[in-house]
């Protein structure tokens, strides 16, 4: 009880970061059903990267001293910019050659991974801040995240409420879309793009490793609660949201890193999932 009265009385601490994991959680959850049911969770994965490489290399370009275009294309709009380009890529591009997609998306995690190792050797800010980029440990997240993320999420949200039904038709029956005349290949980057659009602001608030785990378990999750896609849309949503905000809260009261504790619960919720679908069936 003196641990919660604490984290009670310590609520302008935590204020704006359980906003920023709340809202992040809840629309990765929802994006996240896409990325599952898809199967390019390995995607989602490279994007976070290449988000987090952005960030990396605005930092860089600033402590290398090219100040005006950091004022110009800041951490945001660049990651913005790289993972846009990424899902755009990979949404449109399908054949390469004697390699496999699956094999040009590792290339490009791979590369952004080691891109923003290099550059978190050379950037004056320190280790301490790409450890942040790439796992979440800051504790604290910019006032300016508590109005865009929000705006960015709900933004999203619009977008897919126009293009739901489309997005559900390219992404499962895409055979049937082609043969109706869907622009697929347009909607598939739109859906993408959305999702680089969430990636890029999450990853620079939150972490790449939180933001990669609550776009992927939650829907896992919530896919061994139900087989109604709309209600595995919901529990997504919940589930996120939840892991995001507990995980917050486990983090403060134990002092712990905020990107694996986010990424711990939504493991455990996982787990829980998985066990409870295992004694349904056995019922």
């Amino acid at each position: 009880m003196e641990i919660l009265s604490e984290f009670i009385n310590s609520y302008f601490l935590w204020r704006d970061p359980m906003i920023v994991g709340a809202v992040t959680g809840a629309i990765c959850g929802f994006l996240g059903v896409y990325v599952v049911l898809r199967r390019i969770i390995f995607v989602s994965a490279t994007l976070t990267q290449i988000s987090s490489f952005g960030v990396a290399l605005s930092f860089y370009l600033e402590g290398i001293g090219l100040t005006i275009f950091s004022s110009l294309i800041g951490p945001f709009t660049l990651s913005l910019i790289l993972t846009a380009i990424a899902a755009a890529f990979y949404a449109l591009k399908r054949d390469f050659s004697r390699i496999s997609r699956e094999g040009v998306i590792a290339i490009g995690f791979l590369l952004a991974s080691g891109g923003v190792i290099i550059l978190g050797d050379r950037i004056a800010k320190g280790s301490h801040d790409i450890a942040t980029i790439l796992f979440g440990s800051a504790v604290v997240v910019d006032p300016m995240d508590v109005y865009i993320i929000p705006g960015v999420a709900l933004f999203v949200l619009i977008i897919h409420k126009f293009f739901f039904k489309d997005f559900i038709f390219v992404s499962f029956d895409t055979e049937s879309a082609q043969l109706f005349k869907y622009p697929v290949r347009l909607l598939n980057t739109l859906l993408l793009i959305t999702v680089a659009l969430v990636v890029a602001v999450a990853t620079r608030a939150l972490g790449a490793l939180p933001v990669f785990a609550l776009l992927a378990l939650p829907p896992l999750s919530s896919l061994y609660l139900t087989e109604k896609l709309k209600l595995v849309f919901v529990f997504s949503v919940i589930i996120g949201g939840l892991s995001a905000v507990l995980g917050y809260f486990f983090s403060f009261i134990l002092s712990i890193p905020t990107g694996a504790s986010i990424t711990v619960t939504a493991s455990i919720f996982f787990i829980i999932a998985a066990v409870w679908r295992e004694i349904r069936i056995s019922i």
